[in-house]
């Protein structure tokens, strides 16, 4: 595996030579949690109940700001656009012979971006808001022991999220073998995983069978369960469920990505020829 470490070190140095944009993004992203405080600060003001679809206010308002913060650390990378510009310009064909896994390449450059931001404004940012909410009485740690569990599982279940994440986006990108149309892949793309990920509700604000069936589906975990286990919204057994889950549904999307890649890479055709 030794051979692959580059990538992750490119993933990394790539964050690195666009500082500027990383914060850009991260103030866009702050701006964000701003607007979504006042917009919930509003539903329970108005709101007939104190818990709505098993949240409180300060219970919402603690997933929100992690999940967000999640989301910017993990569900953001350039798999797909990366195949589609070596289709476009013709560069997949020395791809193909180069002796690494082209699968690999992809994922281990995927953890090396992740890696960056996790060190950089991860850790420091959601430190700071663990400090502040359970200051603010928003947030309750039942025991040190616990939460360190909670911390670990934590951990485990964001490196599958961001592999699962990163298959999906290369899913997507093996598409562009059939269409360039990578703008319109990657708007669709987005729209199913915010919406079934948890990104812009809790699965427990959807109606009825709805939501059963976005908790079955793989999007959960990449947003939704691992902010979960953090927060520590579910216990210790329901986290190992939860993470077996996203391990499963990764090793289901591998197969299909590679059935895909199988076929599309005996019809692809660049663009002049």
């Amino acid at each position: 595996m030794k051979k692959y470490f580059p990538f992750l070190k490119a993933g990394m140095m790539q964050e690195m030579a666009y500082k500027a944009g990383l914060f850009i993004w991260m103030l866009i992203t702050a701006l964000q949690l701003v607007c979504i405080v006042f917009l919930w600060v509003a539903v329970y003001a108005n709101a007939v109940t104190p818990v709505i679809n098993g949240f409180t206010f300060k219970e919402v308002i603690v997933y929100f700001i992690i999940t967000n913060i999640f989301a910017f650390m993990c569900l953001e990378n350039e798999t797909m656009y990366g195949i589609n510009e070596e289709i476009k310009d013709g560069t997949i064909a020395i791809s193909f012979i180069k002796p690494i896994s082209y699968r690999l390449r992809f994922l281990f450059r995927t953890f090396g971006t992740c890696l960056f931001r996790l060190l950089i404004m991860g850790i420091p940012t959601l430190t700071v808001s663990f400090i502040i909410f359970i200051k603010m009485g928003y947030l309750t740690i039942a025991s040190i022991a616990e939460f360190t569990a909670h911390i670990a599982l934590f951990l485990i279940a964001m490196i599958f999220a961001v592999a699962l994440f990163d298959t999906v986006n290369y899913i997507c990108g093996v598409l562009c073998f059939y269409t360039t149309a990578a703008w319109g892949l990657n708007f669709t793309k987005n729209v199913i995983v915010n919406f079934f990920s948890g990104v812009l509700l809790p699965l427990s604000f959807f109606p009825g069978k709805m939501a059963k069936i976005a908790e079955i589906l793989p999007f959960a975990g990449l947003s939704q369960n691992p902010v979960f286990i953090l927060i520590s919204r579910v216990d210790i057994s329901t986290s190992f469920v939860l993470i077996g889950k996203e391990i499963m549904w990764f090793i289901i999307f591998e197969i299909i990505a590679k059935l895909l890649f199988n076929h599309a890479s005996k019809k692809v055709t660049v663009q002049g020829g």
